[in-house]
């Protein structure tokens, strides 16, 4: 320790004395620590068994049930067995289940939902009404009392915030005295409060109490409450509970079945992926963050090293070795990371906690308290000390191997030009390729092998996939990979300084400044790939969480349809179309520029053709057969057909909208259900819907009207689309669909969230612009202090003051543009693997995000870089 004191003192000292960059040092370390810890909690907080068992039943000890069956012998928890009809049958009203319950239980019905029709003035507003007893604890999960009073008796009632902005019953914030509510056709209802469902902040609903008047202008009213939220007496185990249960002819969940599924064979829960929701994530954000830190900081200490190379080089002048060199700038390290962990420990709890309204507005969800891994968080707390040390590491090495006359005349030699790319790096970037290549693989394999099984298994319990191998895999491997294109990008410098002859002086002058101090160069380029491709990775995983929410209806456009069991009760296929065309007009009526479009589609006999999978790796993918109208085919594709499309319906040829329902032949293959009607083979032409789209709801394939009749199929009218003008609000979407509903119609509109999509990934390349803009802010800084006597060598030969300025521009933009291209390239490369870690199998590219990282990045650091330089050299004042 004899050698580690002084080295402690002198860093502590040194740290005091250049406060800005030690506050700097500091907090890169702290960043990657701090977003760890948010994530951490907001994970563990919001995810796992018992956050999912909350929102199922909250403090309840289990979910019981009453079914119309007098018993349900050999009946498990988690178990729904199909009644046979010799069973008898009894009325659930008149099952007492408090006789049934052991005593000291007790029993509260669960929510109900139904549909409500609000009348505000000559609006109609659509919303749901809950029955529940609000201020129950065991109804907390579902809805709270936000603000006023709890309704009492059926002629008063609570609304959700959200429904009560949209209806106009609030005065600042406050609900307004003497507020009501009015159902269409129906009661007045006195609003006594505000609610709040803790699971779905936005969701616009009224809540009142069972037996509300407001249930008999509610559409699927009627049906007595069957599901009660038990709470057993303390002691009680729920195992001995339900056979008993069982015997009445009532099901019984208890709370373990949703703890511990893998305890009940064949129940019907469903687990989520933990290891995936929690660990993984962290493990990413620590791993690719420590090793941003340690590139990033190290540039910083490099800068520091170099500002305080004369003070190191006295102490070699003194008859200190190099070892002592390197101890003292090590402890810079360790004492530096030391205060970024801790600060990245402190700020990560209080950015979680501070900014719960902040978490509880992004989610939708209220947070009742927090939950942390203090094991894994302490974890990547000592892997934050370690990162200062070793972000130390190279600059103490570097500066050990001064020789003393070099420090004390603070004089930098260059590095010789190397144009050979390394062989270690190029076998380092291909094993970390296939690697994370593999590993991806693997992922979408497992993901396939999961989602084929819930398939198979319906509703029946299913383990999550088994994602820890692939997560190390792409983690270690992707470490691999960009310690491989680091190695590389040292010869790839040399190149450009090689070949920047050609540049003018600006960009000559910086590509062989690049390239003769690789030192500070390579890590900030390493610190800006790391950022980027963070950002990039976290951007295709966005994109492939937008794709999976289909859209699958277009946009501006309300589905109608009829009910199909219509023509099976008498009604003629003929009427059945007249009253949708008819309603459909109705529902037109209160959109505004709309326009009814019919949508037919083609049966057999009495069920419907289907083109069916050609492509054996496209899974079980199906698309009904319409009659190719130019209204449908506008709608389905999202254009007039073109003179191509055209032509091949007019030789008979099925136009296919998915590229999995036509072979590699180029033919397509009709089918129906009906038995004895073989397969029709027939000539594809491959059409195309807008991207990201994939419209279910509406035909997959069309041929037109002459070749269906030809082939004897006939015309069905079910559903028509609706298209409107963008300019149609809320209030006349509503009102649409409840003329739909007046007619005995059903209606389908889409929501998606490209929004919040397109804001995230925005959000992540804005962040990356901000660590590039760091990174680069400090090489820039390293070179003009290293470059100090050759910028007034300039000066002194006549180069003119905003040399000096367009110098630093050209420096930031060799940085930027080869940090931002090769973290585009392994983002892309990463993306593709960690997209399925999240347990989708999408794979869309995120233009914009690219867009705007490739593009306005390194020119915001060049312009950036400029702003910040002065045009003259500072005065350098020595006191002798």
């Amino acid at each position: 320790m004899s050698g580690w004191r002084p080295a402690l003192r002198i860093a502590r000292r040194s740290v005091r004395r250049q406060l800005g960059r030690s506050v700097l040092i500091a907090s890169l370390i702290a960043v990657p620590i701090a977003g760890a810890t948010v994530m951490d909690g907001l994970l563990r907080t919001m995810r796992g068994p018992e956050y999912r068992v909350q929102g199922t039943m909250g403090s309840a000890d289990g979910i019981a049930e009453v079914t119309d069956r007098l018993s349900l012998p050999g009946r498990l928890p988690g178990t729904y067995p199909q009644p046979s009809s010799k069973d008898p049958e009894r009325d659930p009203r008149d099952v007492d289940l408090a006789a049934l319950l052991p005593p000291g239980s007790r029993a509260v019905p669960d929510v109900e939902g139904y549909s409500l029709r609000l009348a505000q003035g000559d609006r109609i507003v659509r919303t749901e009404l809950n029955l529940v007893t609000v201020g129950d604890p065991l109804t907390d999960h579902v809805v709270r009392l936000a603000a006023g009073r709890l309704p009492h008796g059926p002629g008063e009632a609570l609304v959700t915030e959200s429904l009560a902005g949209r209806l106009g019953l609030l005065d600042g914030g406050d609900l307004r005295p003497g507020a009501t509510v009015t159902a269409q056709n129906g009661p007045t209802v006195a609003v006594t409060g505000l609610a709040v469902h803790p699971k779905a902040l936005g969701l616009e609903t009224v809540v009142a109490p069972p037996g509300s008047a407001l249930t008999r202008s509610a559409k699927g009213y009627g049906e007595a409450q069957r599901r009660y939220l038990v709470d057993l007496p303390d002691g009680t185990d729920p195992a001995t509970v339900w056979p008993g249960l069982a015997e009445h002819g009532v099901l019984f969940d208890p709370r373990d079945l949703y703890l511990n599924p893998e305890r009940y064979p064949g129940q019907q829960v469903v687990s989520g992926g933990d290891f995936v929701e929690t660990a993984g994530p962290v493990a990413l954000v620590v791993g690719f963050g420590v090793l941003e830190v340690v590139l990033l900081a190290g540039a910083a200490f490099a800068v520091g090293a170099r500002r305080q190379v004369r003070d190191l080089g006295l102490i070699g002048a003194n008859g200190g070795s190099a070892a002592h060199v390197r101890r003292t700038v090590l402890a810079q390290g360790l004492f530096l990371g030391m205060l970024g962990a801790l600060g990245g420990l402190t700020l990560g709890v209080l950015a979680t906690v501070l900014a719960e309204p902040l978490w509880e507005r992004l989610t939708g969800k209220l947070i009742d308290g927090w939950t942390f891994g203090w094991p894994e968080l302490l974890l990547a707390g000592g892997i934050g000390l370690l990162s200062g040390l070793a972000a130390a590491l190279v600059p103490a090495i570097g500066v050990a191997r001064m020789r003393p006359v070099d420090a004390l005349a603070q004089r930098f030699r260059s590095t010789r030009l190397r144009t050979r790319l390394p062989v270690l790096g190029v076998v380092l970037l291909g094993v970390g390729i296939a690697g994370v290549v593999l590993s991806g693989l693997v992922a979408r394999h497992s993901i396939a092998d999961y989602v084929a099984a819930m398939a198979e298994g319906g509703a029946q319990y299913v383990p999550s996939p088994d994602l820890m191998l692939p997560t190390a895999g792409v983690l270690l491997a992707g470490l691999v990979a960009i310690v491989g294109v680091i190695t590389v990008t040292s010869g790839l410098l040399g190149t450009l300084a090689r070949i920047g002859g050609r540049l003018p002086l600006s960009g000559r002058l910086a590509v062989r400044d690049a390239g003769r101090h690789r030192h500070r160069t390579v890590p900030a380029i390493a610190a800006i790939m790391i950022v980027v491709t963070g950002s990039v990775t976290l951007a295709f995983t966005f994109a492939a969480a937008g794709a999976e929410d289909f859209v699958t209806i277009p946009d501006n456009t309300v589905l109608v349809t009829s009910d199909p069991a219509l023509e099976t009760n008498g009604s003629t296929a003929d009427a059945v179309r007249a009253d949708l065309v008819a309603g459909s007009k109705d529902v037109a009526g209160e959109l505004p520029g709309a326009k009814v479009r019919e949508v037919p589609v083609l049966f057999v006999g009495e069920e419907p053709v289907y083109v069916g999978t050609a492509d054996e790796t496209c899974g079980y993918v199906s698309g009904e057969v319409g009659v190719a109208t130019p209204e449908v085919l506008e709608v389905a594709t999202g254009g007039k057909p073109d003179a191509a499309m055209r032509a091949a319906l007019g030789a008979g040829k099925v136009v296919t909208l998915d590229d999995c329902l036509i072979g590699a032949d180029g033919t397509a293959h009709a089918l129906s259900g009906v038995d004895g009607v073989a397969p029709v083979g027939l000539p594809g032409y491959r059409g195309h819907r807008p991207e990201g789209t994939s419209y279910y709801a509406l035909p997959g394939a069309f041929v037109s009207a002459e070749k269906a009749a030809a082939l004897g199929w006939r015309t069905v009218v079910r559903t028509t689309a609706v298209t409107h003008s963008a300019t149609a609000t809320r209030d006349e979407i509503d009102a649409a669909i409840a003329a739909a509903e007046d007619n005995g119609l059903s209606t389908q509109v889409q929501s998606n969230n490209d929004a919040e999509i397109s804001a995230a990934s925005l959000g992540l390349a804005a962040g990356a612009g901000l660590v590039t803009l760091l990174g680069v802010g400090v090489t820039v800084a390293l070179s003009a202090a290293e470059s100090r006597a050759d910028l007034a060598t300039l000066a002194a030969i006549g180069a003119q003051p905003r040399r000096r300025r367009t110098l630093a521009g050209a420096q930031a933009f060799v940085l930027s543009g080869l940090g931002t291209a090769l973290g585009v390239a392994v983002g892309g490369l990463l993306g593709y693997a960690v997209v399925p870690l999240t347990g989708q199998d999408a794979m869309v590219v995120p233009w914009q995000n690219l867009a705007v990282t490739v593009a306005v990045v390194p020119l915001l650091a060049v312009a950036v870089a400029m702003l910040i330089t002065r045009a003259n050299l500072p005065m350098v004042r020595r006191v002798e």
